[in-house]
């Protein structure tokens, strides 16, 4: 007879994730889609322009996605241990 996957050694049940940070998820992944389309668009048109510090500064809207994910990440993590 097998064993239930909840009853196995390696498994660890997470506690349910909290509605403001499942709220917060979704508001930052609507904005990053949003917010990252616009950086994309004019990323493009910065390097076809061949203005190398703006299509700088457009890049760097994706390194503060990649943050703002990340940190809510990291405190999903930290709140699903500590909670």
């Amino acid at each position: 007879m097998r064993r239930a996957l909840a009853h196995s050694p390696s498994y660890h049940e997470w506690p349910a994730s909290t509605p403001v940070l499942d709220a917060v998820a979704c508001v930052l992944a609507v904005a990053s889609v949003v917010i990252g389309s616009y950086a994309a668009l004019f990323l493009v048109f910065a390097l076809g322009a061949g203005d190398g510090e703006t299509a700088l500064a457009d890049a760097l809207f994706f390194v503060a996605i990649g943050l703002a994910h990340g940190l809510l990440e990291v405190v999903r993590r930290w709140r699903s241990h500590h909670a």
